[in-house]
Parts: C-alpha cells; sequence; structure tokens
C-alpha cells in the first residue's frame, strides 16, 4: 500500500489482481473517505478496518472496476457514483452523473469529464484544486485504453479533454501497464529523451515492486504517443503527415492492438 499526500488529499493505492489499482482517497481535514473503481472489496475493507466510507466512485462499469461495489457499501454506508450511461450495469449505484456534474468528498469538490471511448459511458473525475484526475481506463502512464465502445473519433476528443488539464495535474490511471507501453512507445519515438527517462524510472519502480502511478500529464505530453500525435515526428512515421488527429490515433491504436496481441503469442 502507498500513501501520497496532495494539496489537502490523500490517495492510498492498493495494487490488487495482476495489474489492478484501487485508490482511497481521504479529505486529511474532514476525515471525508472515498474509494475509486473497487476491483474486489477484502483488500479495502482490510485497509479501513472498519471506517465509514462516504463514496464509492466508478470510472466505468468493467467489472474489475466494480465488483467490490455491493460489499463495500454493504458494511461501510458508502453511496456509489458512477457515469449515468452506464447505470444499469453498475451494482448498487446510487448516483449517476455525467460530464459537467461535481461531487463533494468533504471540503474537496471533483469534476466529473465526460470521456467515452474504452466504454460507451466512461467518466473521469478531477480534483482541481488538489491537481488529481482519476482517468480510470483512459489514459494511463504512456499509453491509453482500448477502444471497445465507442469510436476512435470519440476517444481522441476524451484523450485531447485530458491533454487541455493543467500540465502538473497528477494522472491515476487503474492498471499498471507502464512497461508494456513503453516497449511500444519506444517504436514509435525511439529517440525521444523524455520518454527514455520514463523507461528508466519505470524500471527502478518496478525493480522496487512501486506502482508508476500517478504520473503527470506534463509527462504524458512529453512522452506518452498517443497524447503527441500532432507531432511531426509522430505523423511522419506513420505515414499520416496530412490526416486528422483522430486518424493519426486511430491508425497508433491499431499498431498497439497489434503490438499486443503479437507479444501474447
Amino acid at each position: 500500500m502507498i500513501v501520497e499526500k496532495c494539496n489537502g488529499l490523500s490517495v492510498q493505492i492498493l495494487p490488487v489482481l495482476e495489474d489492478n489499482y484501487i485508490f482511497l482517497i481521504e479529505d486529511l481535514r474532514t476525515g471525508a473517505l472515498a474509494v475509486v473503481d473497487p476491483t474486489e472489496a477484502s483488500p479495502v475493507l482490510d485497509v479501513l478496518e472498519g471506517r465509514r466510507v462516504d463514496l464509492i466512485l466508478n470510472t466505468h462499469h468493467h467489472w474489475d472496476h466494480v465488483s467490490g461495489n455491493t460489499e463495500i457499501k454493504r458494511k461501510t454506508g458508502a453511496r456509489v457514483i458512477g457515469p449515468a450511461a452506464e447505470v444499469d450495469d453498475i451494482p448498487g449505484i446510487d448516483r449517476g452523473v455525467i460530464g459537467g456534474d461535481t461531487v463533494a468528498l468533504g471540503e474537496h469538490i471533483a469534476l466529473v469529464i465526460d470521456v467515452p471511448g474504452n466504454t460507451s459511458g466512461h467518466i473521469a473525475f478531477w480534483f482541481k484544486e488538489a491537481g488529481l484526475l482519476f482517468s480510470g481506463d483512459t489514459i494511463f502512464h504512456l499509453g491509453c485504453g482500448r477502444v471497445q465502445e465507442a469510436m476512435p473519433a470519440q476517444m481522441w476528443t476524451s484523450i485531447d479533454k485530458i491533454r487541455k488539464l493543467p500540465p502538473e495535474t497528477l494522472i491515476y490511471s487503474s492498471h499498471e501497464y507502464a512497461a508494456d507501453n513503453a516497449r511500444f512507445a519506444l517504436t514509435i519515438e525511439p529517440d525521444n529523451a523524455a520518454l527514455l527517462k520514463q523507461i528508466a524510472r519505470i524500471e527502478d519502480k518496478r525493480q522496487a515492486g512501486m506502482p508508476t502511478v500517478p504520473s503527470t500529464l506534463a509527462t504524458e505530453l512529453a512522452a506518452n504517443p498517443f497524447l503527441r500525435v500532432d507531432r511531426a515526428s509522430i505523423r511522419s512515421r506513420l505515414g499520416c503527415m496530412e490526416s486528422a488527429n483522430w486518424e493519426v490515433f486511430a491508425k497508433l491504436r491499431r499498431m498497439k492492438d497489434a503490438f499486443r496481441e503479437l507479444k501474447n503469442l
């Protein structure tokens, strides 16, 4: 369990399954507590040791982000908040939210951002004042989520929304995919100094058994190819100099899917 403090909030990172992360967010002044994307209940309940949970925040409906909802809610009294477009698929949901809605955790406010792509109703939670984004499966360190329930153009629009947040924003993504993402990114920008720096950081973190999240948006803008599809170096390598950004993104995502399948052969 890793605990980080940032501008009045603390974030505990709980690694579960092979590569999932559950996040516990606490308002340090009021003690208000939220759980983000609980894959399962027992690791959360073990850490809490009987403490009350105010909120469960779900970014989307996939089983590995919601399976702990019901038990945590029953044992802690938490209210479940998730995307309004996916309420039928989220166990125990009390409130469906859409982009522009806000969620209060103690004295902190999270803005809901619509980021469809990985799922059709995917959302992210942005604690603007604290500078924290919980991105679910939209973007990862040096990568992005698979486009599963929407179109590539929609996914690109979602990523572009995130690109416009303050560069110092800390991004808490829900999976540990950094090492694999780095291998793919290196095939796209082998001479990117910022990427090479992140690869060394990732190796150090993983050898120490530490998560690679959070990363900053500034880091992703410098090293994550999926946020850099407007760069000439990437467009030239992909043969897409005159293409729209979403078209470059779509080609890059197809290449990553093929890279992933080849790695698993």
